[in-house]
């Protein structure tokens, strides 16, 4: 029983979905991607499209204080 991948895909799939999440959520947050870190995304962009629609719509915390109803 293989307990951590998903069904019917392989390790390196995982591996790559996986990497273009991390990668996707560090630029969303700021982050400056290396020249190969951009290639890797724009090499598996097929793969980046399906995960930016997973990624959460809100905006990361900016310090933004939530109004309390006052």
């Amino acid at each position: 029983m293989n307990r951590e991948g998903a069904p019917g895909k392989s390790p390196e799939e995982m591996y790559i979905q996986q990497k273009v999440r991390v990668l996707l959520m560090l630029r969303k947050m700021g982050s400056n991607l290396t020249a190969n870190e951009e290639e890797f995304l724009r090499t598996y962009a097929g793969v980046v499209n399906s995960q930016l629609s997973q990624l959460p719509q809100h905006s990361i915390d900016q310090g933004e204080s939530i109004d309390q109803g006052e």
